[in-house]
């Protein structure tokens, strides 16, 4: 199957600096650099990749597109001079980000949660979200008739207890 190069380093990229941040790294970054060469040119990748992530951490929207965009410029070179590589980065891809290009869903929330809020992480909802007030732990004993103190209920009048 034929891929454009430009389109598989345009993926490649995101999908590159996406995982600089993620527990999977280190496997990541040694396939990246297989992408890049053998021996010699590998292990300098290897120090590259790991600089770039080290400017990644730094969490600078600016700098973080930077180095994407660097990437990105590597990759679609390598990928002209090397039909093996289009291969292999597919193959990567394929493996580290099946979901790319699939028309995934990405959530992403910062800060707090509070007062109230609500925050729904979904692919698809279906039949609606309704959102149901909490009022606290009560007791409904309509048309209960307790046969002594209830835990947790309060009448109408504020007492605990129950009428005689």
């Amino acid at each position: 199957m034929e891929f454009d190069p430009a389109v598989l380093a345009d993926e490649g990229s995101k999908v590159l600096v996406q995982e600089m941040t993620r527990t999977g790294w280190e496997l990541v970054k040694g396939g990246f650099a297989r992408v890049f060469g053998r021996g010699e040119a590998q292990e300098g990748t290897l120090a590259e990749l790991e600089a770039s992530r080290e400017e990644v951490l730094e969490d600078d929207e600016e700098l973080t597109e930077s180095v994407r965009g660097m990437w990105k410029v590597r990759l679609r070179q390598r990928l002209k001079n090397d039909p093996e590589a289009v291969a292999e980065l597919h193959a990567l891809l394929d493996e580290i980000a099946p979901e790319r290009g699939r028309g995934g869903v990405t959530n992403i929330h910062h800060g707090d949660i509070r007062d109230h809020a609500v925050l729904i992480q979904a692919g698809r909802i279906e039949g609606g979200v309704n959102q149901h007030t909490y009022r606290g732990d009560h007791v409904d004993t309509r048309g209960a008739g307790p046969g002594g103190d209830v835990i947790g209920s309060q009448y109408d009048d504020g007492t605990r207890r129950r009428k005689g």
